[in-house]
């Protein structure tokens, strides 16, 4: 159980955040003491002499077990905040400032400045930070817990519509985190937790609430059936946090009293005090102890800047040249001793892009799902060839056949036959209409960004994450070829290059292309390969039809239709590529149906970039691994 801390407001405000509490609290313990005037302080005080030492017991556990949840609570806070505190020192600062803030009240002030001085590297901001989140966080998730609490147990107790309307809010939560994980207004940038995090933060408060509780309910003389106690305890523990008095002290037993008419008030009053001295002045005076005990101290180290940008030699030597995308899609390394891969996150995962820069899949996914947790996500791999997606099926990870890789061999690769018919025509098609391919060594920048803007004007916003997004200072370290009409650029592709492949990345064109010009850009870098001796690779198409369950083929077919479908396919597949399979994995099947849906929201997702530098720059010399390339 904890109390809902609001950050302060500026002037007026911030005063009336302070003084209402008081104003409330004061007129509670008014009507509280006209309430209470007529009892017989003697009988209370025998009720609180008759409480036994297995009650006591009982509600010390119960206690134990609320502020374990709270601890758990505060550290999936840390990890939405990505504060980087490792999860025991999160739980124990979380458990001493809580009890701190329910035992002194100013929770905003007492929650932050506990926290600050429990993790100093912290700081002020951060520390005001993650109070907030788990007060509002908090605030959620006992709305969904009373509300479900008294819809099925004790209906009477709330309108049915505002129980209902309560729980229709929080269920639209989820699909909230889902489709808009992010919300700014002016300057501020709101991030909704995972739903990992969403889940998690649901539970504990609901082990928390119920186990406070029962902390209380144990300590009665004569207790009414839990089911029907259940609901009254929340509604009181509610009225407490909205008025904001230290402990909910007033509005709390006033809630009681009314709302538990049965029970003798005496005895009831008895129970609330036993319950004050378990629940707040004992875990308050030892969360006291260890919050103000004497500790050397402590510089607020700052966190060290780790770049991000995965260093360009690990990229030419990646067994896959589309790893090359890691210079765009804000990839960064997930080692271990013996292997490392690209990873990426997302709103709700935390991606393995590809096959490993280096070593198997096998010893990076425990790594894997360590790191996935630290940041309340779900661990992924995506597009990962049939030889890794063996060991982490091996590792009881369940599979999805997502694409197919269209690989060619340049060296083996003949325009003659009738596999490559149409590819002939469209190729005749392509020189009739006076297409000129050449391989651009100086980019012509701005009739690139007018075939971009063209391009993504007919078929929307371009793909992100595995793919790359058109821009000045991504494509020049790519290999890129042009096609002009009449000295105008009308189509460009771009490929990723490594020591081990070439790698289709963009294709972009204008209106009115001339048919079979997008082929003659290819069948340009097939014949570099072939001079080259590398093996090309023209990127994942839609996956092959084939048996297999109804959710794994409606899994595939949304892959394919956010892959370009049938089109894509019938341009690659004019080339006789040899079909490689990639393959998604994730622990289970449920991770897997909405990693494969939140992958493909973040792949539609607008980039978050800076203004490129290079966009109104001049043309730039690109080289490949036959000529210097830029830095």
């Amino acid at each position: 159980m904890t109390q809902v801390l609001q950050v302060p407001q500026r002037g007026y405000r911030r005063g009336l955040r302070y003084v209402a509490p008081l104003v409330v609290g004061i007129a509670c313990l008014w009507l509280l003491r006209n309430r209470l005037g007529g009892l017989d302080p003697q009988q209370i005080s025998q009720a609180l002499s008759e409480v036994r030492a297995a009650q006591w017991l009982l509600a010390g556990l119960a206690t134990a077990l609320s502020f374990w949840a709270l601890g758990r609570y505060d550290g999936v806070i840390h990890r939405h905040l990505r504060t980087a505190i490792p999860d025991r020192e999160a739980q124990l600062s979380g458990i001493s400032a809580i009890a701190l803030a329910q035992l002194l009240g100013l929770g905003v002030v007492t929650g932050t400045l506990a926290r600050w001085r429990l993790l100093p590297r912290l700081g002020p901001l951060r520390a005001a930070q993650v109070t907030a989140a788990v007060s509002a966080s908090f605030l959620v998730a006992w709305a969904l817990v009373t509300a479900a609490a008294c819809l099925l147990l004790a209906p009477q107790l709330l309108p049915q519509w505002l129980a209902l309307m309560a729980l229709a809010i929080f269920l639209t939560l989820p699909a909230i985190a889902l489709f808009v994980p992010e919300l700014k207004v002016a300057r501020l940038r709101f991030r909704f937790p995972s739903l990992q995090a969403m889940t998690a933060i649901t539970v504990f408060a609901a082990i928390d609430t119920c186990a406070a509780a029962a902390a209380l309910w144990v300590l009665l003389p004569e207790a009414p059936g839990f089911a029907s106690y259940l609901p009254v305890f929340l509604l009181a523990l509610g009225a407490g946090l909205f008025a904001g008095t230290p402990g909910g002290i007033g509005p709390f037993e006033l809630s009681l009293l009314a709302l538990l008419p049965e029970l003798a008030e005496e005895e009831l009053i008895a129970a609330i005090l036993a319950f004050r001295l378990v629940y707040y002045l004992i875990p308050g005076a030892l969360a006291a102890a260890h919050v103000f005990r004497p500790r050397p101290a402590q510089d607020p180290a700052n966190r060290a800047q780790v770049p991000r940008q995965v260093p360009d030699l690990l990229l030419e030597h990646a067994p896959r040249a589309e790893s090359g995308v890691a210079r765009q899609n804000g990839a960064r390394l997930l080692g271990s001793a013996s292997a490392g891969g690209l990873c990426v996150d997302t709103p709700q995962t935390l991606t393995l892009l590809f096959d490993p820069l280096a070593g198997s899949l096998a010893p990076l996914l425990p790594r894997l799902v360590q790191a996935a947790r630290g940041s309340n996500r779900m661990p992924i791999v995506y597009k990962c060839s049939a030889r890794q997606a063996v060991e982490a099926r091996r590792a009881g990870w369940h599979l999805l056949h997502v694409a197919d890789e269209a690989l060619i061999d340049p060296g083996a690769f003949s325009l003659e036959g009738p596999r490559h018919r149409q590819l002939r025509r469209k190729l005749r098609q392509a020189a009739k209409a006076g297409i000129e391919v050449t391989r651009a060594t100086e980019l012509p920048f701005p009739e690139m960004a007018r075939l971009d803007a063209e391009w993504k004007r007919t078929h929307g916003r371009a793909r992100g994450l595995s793919t790359g997004r058109y821009a000045p200072s991504y494509v020049q370290a790519q290999r890129v070829y042009g096609a002009r009409q009449h000295g105008h650029l009308v189509a460009f592709v771009t490929f990723h290059q490594n020591h081990n492949q070439l790698c289709l990345d963009l294709m972009r064109h204008g209106g009115d292309l001339p048919d079979g010009t997008m082929h003659a850009l290819i069948c340009a870098a097939l014949e570099d390969a072939r001079r080259l001796r590398l093996p090309l690779s023209l990127a994942a198409m839609p996956a092959a039809r084939e048996e297999e369950p109804p959710l794994s083929a409606r899994l595939r077919r949304l892959v394919a239709q956010r892959s370009g479908g049938a089109g894509l396919t019938r341009f690659k597949e004019s080339f006789a590529p040899r079909r490689q399979r990639l393959y998604m994995a994730a622990p289970g099947r449920l991770s897997l149906v909405l990693g494969a849906l939140d992958l493909a929201l973040a792949m539609r997702r607008p980039a978050i970039t800076a203004d490129d530098p290079l966009s109104s720059a001049a043309p730039l010399a690109y080289g490949g691994r036959d000529s210097p390339r830029p830095r």
